[in-house]
C-alpha cells in the first residue's frame, strides 16, 4: 500500500514562482548595481557589446563541455549555460538543453532573496542547488549560481545546469520509480555555497559526492560548472573594463527590452483566442496502471500569452514537475516557433507570458511528492501541450504558419544503465540514444526524420562505437523506425530504435532503469488532420539463441529475429538484463500534418522505397497503392474514395475544389474558417459546421477508435494501462476532408482545441 504524502509545515519557503526581486526583499548587506536608464549606448556600441555577451555565454558552454568527463554533457549536450542581470532575469543562454536554462532565473533569483543576509553573497561565491521548488527540473539537473560584482556592488550572475548520471535515492540514476516520495529520490540542495572566496569547500563538496553512486563522475562535473563560470566571469570583466559598467548593464537592459518588444509585435499579428489540448502520462511509478492528464487553456490577448494549467490532474508518483518545469517546458515550444527570429533574451520575453500553475497538480508538485523524472515527464508534457497549443494558434495567420511544428518527440526514453564494465570496475550511465527524436511535419514540408529535441537545439545522439567503447555493451542495431513519423499530408520526421546485448562483462548481469511514457498512447500529436507519431517500446528478449547467430557469423536485424521469451517491458522499471537477453528500445517520431488522403502517391511511394513507410500502412493511412514498387494509379483513386465513404458512411456530397467562397472573413485553420456571422465552415468546401460560440468538433462526423488504429507500431494498451485511450478522427460531414484528430481518454468529451475570440 502507498504511503500518504502529508503536507510538510513551513515547505511554502522553498516554492519559487521565478518573480524578480524587489530591492526591500534583499539584505541591506548585499549592494545591488543601479540601473541607470538614462544612460546613452550608441548603436554601434549596442550591437558589439550585444554580440560580445552571446560569445561569453557559447566560451562558457564549450568550457564546460571541454572539462565534463560525463557523456551525457560531452556528447549529448544535456546542459545549459546562461548570463543574467544582476537580480536573475535572463539575458543569453546557450544552445544547449533549453528547460536547464529556462529556470535557472527561478534559482538565482530565490538565492538573491534568501542568501543575500545569510550565509551572503560574496565576490567568486558560488551557490550549489537542485531544489525543484526552487528551480530545479528534478534533483538530477544541478545547477551551479556565479555572482558577478564591479566596485564591490552585485552586478550580473552567471549559471550553468548539468544532468548529473546518479545522486541517489532508492533506484540507480536517481530516477527514482520506486519512489512513494520525494524522501525516497535522494538529497535535494537548496541554494548552498559550495564554492567560497574562490576556493571549493571541502566540507560541502563531500556532503555533495557522498550521496553519489559515481562520486568521481559528479565531482568532475563540479570542476566544469565552476570553469565554465569563471571564464563567463572573467570575460564579463574584461567587457567591463573596457566599454564601462553603465554600458554593459544597459546593453543587457536594452536586449531584454528589445526581446520584449518584438515578442509582443508579433503576437499582435495573431488573433485573439483560446486553444487548448490535453495530453497524457501514464503510469507513475512501478506497478502503476493509471493514466494522468495534462491540461493545457492557452490565450492569447492583444500582446500577453497565457498558460493556463489548472484542468491538470493531482500529483502523483514520481512524474511530477514542478511551477519550474511547467515555464521551463513551455518555453521550449515558444522559442523556436514565436521567437524564431527575436533574441532569447527570457528575461524580457516573461514580460509577455502568464503561467497559472497550481500547486498540488502533475504541472507543479506539492512538496513533497515525487519529482525525480520532471525533466522528462511533467516538464515534457508541458512541452507537449504547448507545442501543439502554439501550432494550432499559428495555423491562423498565414504570414506565420509556416513556422508551425506538428508534435515533436512526445517523450524521452530513459534508460539507466549500471554495473560492472570490462575493466571490472562499477559503471553507471543514462543511455541517450533518444536523442535522435522525429521532428513533427510543418504546413509546407515533412518533418526532419532523427533531427533531435526541440528541447535541445544543439543535442546530439552518442555514436554506436562511444558508447560501446566506454560500456559493456555491443549493439545489434540502431537505426530510424519504419512507419514511426505520423501519416499527413506532410509526414512526420521517423524516430528511431536502438537494440544491444550484454558484453565482455564475465556473466555478469547489467541492471537497468526505465522510465518513460507515451508508451500506450502516442504524445507527438498531429496537426489539422495529421495522424500522431508512434509510441515509445521497451522490449526484452529473455534468454535468446543470439549466442547461435554469433557462432554462425550473423547478426540478427531484428529482435523478433531471434529466439527467446519477448517482454513488453512497463514505463516505468527496473530489471536486469542477462548475458543472452536483447533489449530493444524504440522512441517517437513527429506528428502529421494534414489530412494523409491529399499526400501525392509518388510522396508515399518515395517514402515506401526510402523505408520510411511500409506497404501496408501506405494503403490504410494514405489510401496508396503500391505493388512492384510502383504507384497502381486505379487502385489508389478507388482505394481513397473507399475511405472517404467509410469516414462518412456515404459518398462526399462535395469534393471541396471550389473551396470556401469570399463570405469567410477569418481564419481558424488551413481547414476551418469563420464567416461574417460568426460560423465555423470547412475551408476546403465551404460547409457551415456550427456556430464559433461552440465547439466546432460536435459538428463534424466524429469516428473513436481503438487507440492502435492511430499508428501501426501500438501494442495492445491493456498490456501497460487500465483506462480506456481512443483516436478520434473529426470529418467535414460533406467533402470527408479529415479536419483534426485527438488521443483522450474515452471517457472525456472533443477537445475545443481552437476557438477565436468573438469580435
Amino acid at each position: 500500500m502507498a504511503r500518504t504524502i502529508m503536507k510538510i509545515p513551513g515547505s511554502e519557503h522553498f516554492y519559487s514562482e521565478g518573480k524578480r526581486p524587489e530591492l526591500s526583499e534583499i539584505s541591506p548587506k548585499l549592494k545591488v548595481f543601479p540601473y541607470d536608464k538614462d544612460h546613452e549606448v550608441d548603436p554601434i556600441t549596442l550591437e558589439v557589446v550585444a554580440h560580445k555577451l552571446w560569445q561569453i555565454n557559447d566560451e562558457q558552454g564549450q568550457t564546460l563541455k571541454k572539462i565534463s568527463g560525463s557523456p551525457v554533457a560531452t556528447d549529448a549536450n544535456d546542459f545549459n549555460v546562461v548570463l543574467c542581470d544582476e537580480l536573475g532575469d535572463i539575458v543569453n543562454i546557450g544552445p544547449y538543453y533549453l528547460p536547464h536554462a529556462a529556470n535557472v532565473d527561478f534559482m538565482v533569483k530565490w538565492t538573491v532573496v534568501h542568501r543575500s543576509d545569510n550565509p551572503g553573497i560574496e565576490q567568486d561565491d558560488m551557490f550549489l542547488c537542485n531544489d525543484c521548488w526552487i528551480g530545479a527540473l528534478h534533483p538530477q539537473d544541478v545547477a551551479m549560481l556565479s555572482p558577478i560584482f564591479v566596485d564591490g556592488q552585485l552586478f550580473a550572475w552567471t549559471g550553468s545546469t548539468i544532468h548529473q548520471v546518479d545522486l541517489g535515492g532508492v533506484n540507480v540514476g536517481s530516477w527514482c520509480v520506486d519512489a512513494e516520495e520525494h524522501f525516497a529520490e535522494g538529497m535535494t540542495y537548496p541554494p548552498i555555497k559550495i564554492v567560497e572566496g574562490g576556493m571549493i569547500r571541502k566540507d560541502i563538496e563531500d556532503v555533495y559526492l557522498r550521496r553519489s553512486r559515481a562520486p568521481a563522475l559528479v565531482g568532475l562535473d563540479l570542476r566544469a560548472h565552476i570553469a565554465s563560470n569563471n571564464v563567463a566571469k572573467q570575460r564579463m570583466l574584461e567587457l567591463i573594463d573596457r566599454y564601462g559598467a553603465k554600458t554593459i548593464n544597459s546593453v543587457m537592459k536594452k536586449q531584454m527590452d528589445y526581446a520584449e518588444k518584438r515578442f509582443r509585435e508579433r503576437l499582435r499579428q495573431i488573433p485573439d483566442g483560446t486553444w487548448r489540448c490535453e495530453t497524457y502520462q501514464e503510469v507513475c511509478k512501478t506497478q502503476d496502471r493509471g493514466v494522468y492528464k495534462t491540461v493545457l487553456a492557452m490565450t492569447k490577448r492583444d500582446d500577453e500569452l497565457e498558460f493556463d494549467f489548472s484542468e491538470s490532474d493531482p500529483n502523483a508518483g514520481m512524474i511530477n514537475c514542478t511551477r519550474a518545469g511547467a515555464v521551463g517546458g513551455s518555453t521550449v515550444a515558444i522559442m523556436p516557433q514565436l521567437c524564431y527570429d527575436i533574441p532569447w533574451a527570457l528575461g524580457g520575453l516573461h514580460r509577455a507570458l502568464k503561467f497559472i500553475t497550481p500547486v498540488g497538480t502533475v504541472i507543479n508538485a506539492e512538496f513533497p511528492h515525487g519529482v525525480s523524472m520532471g525533466s522528462i515527464a511533467g516538464t515534457w508534457s508541458a512541452t507537449n501541450a504547448a507545442n501543439n497549443c502554439i501550432a494550432r494558434m499559428l495555423a491562423s495567420v498565414p504570414e506565420l504558419e509556416d513556422r508551425l511544428l506538428s508534435g515533436c518527440v512526445g517523450s524521452w526514453t530513459t534508460v539507466i544503465a549500471s554495473g560492472i564494465d570490462n575493466n571490472k570496475l562499477p559503471f553507471v550511465t543514462m543511455i541517450m540514444d533518444c536523442m535522435a527524436g522525429g521532428w513533427g511535419a510543418r504546413t509546407f514540408a515533412d518533418g526532419v526524420d532523427t533531427a533531435g529535441l526541440m528541447a535541445a537545439i544543439t543535442g546530439q545522439c552518442p555514436n554506436v562505437e562511444t558508447n560501446e567503447g566506454f560500456y559493456p555493451i555491443l549493439y545489434l542495431y540502431r537505426r530510424e523506425t519504419k512507419d514511426s513519423g505520423g501519416p499527413g499530408e506532410y509526414r512526420g520526421g521517423m524516430g528511431a530504435t536502438s537494440c544491444w546485448i550484454p558484453h565482455d562483462t564475465d556473466g555478469q548481469p547489467i541492471d537497468l532503469v526505465l522510465a518513460t511514457f507515451g508508451q500506450a498512447f502516442p504524445t507527438a500529436f498531429g496537426v489539422d488532420g495529421g495522424y500522431p507519431g508512434n509510441t515509445a517500446m521497451y522490449k526484452m528478449m529473455r534468454d535468446s539463441n543470439v549466442d547461435e547467430w554469433f557462432a554462425r557469423g550473423e547478426i540478427p536485424a531484428d529482435i523478433s529475429d531471434v529466439e527467446g521469451t519477448l517482454e513488453y517491458l512497463p514505463p516505468k522499471y527496473e530489471t536486469q538484463e542477462m548475458p543472452l537477453d536483447v533489449f530493444e528500445h524504440t522512441w517517437s517520431g513527429g506528428g502529421g500534418y494534414g489530412d494523409p488522403l491529399v499526400r501525392p502517391p509518388e510522396k508515399v511511394l518515395a517514402d515506401v522505397i526510402n523505408d520510411a513507410v511500409t506497404v501496408e500502412a501506405a494503403r490504410k493511412f494514405y489510401g496508396v497503392v503500391v505493388a512492384n514498387g510502383a504507384v497502381d494509379a486505379k487502385a489508389t483513386k478507388k482505394e481513397r474514395e473507399k475511405i472517404r465513404e467509410n469516414r462518412l458512411g456515404k459518398t462526399p456530397d462535395a469534393t471541396g475544389s471550389d473551396g470556401a467562397n469570399g463570405d469567410f472573413v477569418r481564419r481558424i485553420s488551413n481547414r476551418l474558417v469563420m464567416d461574417a456571422k460568426n460560423n465555423v465552415a470547412c475551408q476546403n468546401c465551404g460547409h457551415v459546421i456550427g456556430p464559433a460560440t461552440e465547439n466546432y468538433k460536435f459538428g463534424l462526423v466524429r469516428k473513436d477508435n481503438n487507440i492502435q488504429e492511430a499508428n501501426p507500431l501500438i501494442v495492445d494498451p491493456e498490456l501497460f494501462i487500465d483506462p480506456e485511450m481512443v483516436f478520434r478522427q473529426f470529418f467535414c460531414p460533406s467533402c470527408a476532408t479529415q479536419i483534426e484528430t485527438e488521443v483522450v481518454l474515452a471517457a472525456s468529451d472533443p477537445v475545443w482545441d481552437k476557438q477565436l475570440a468573438i469580435k
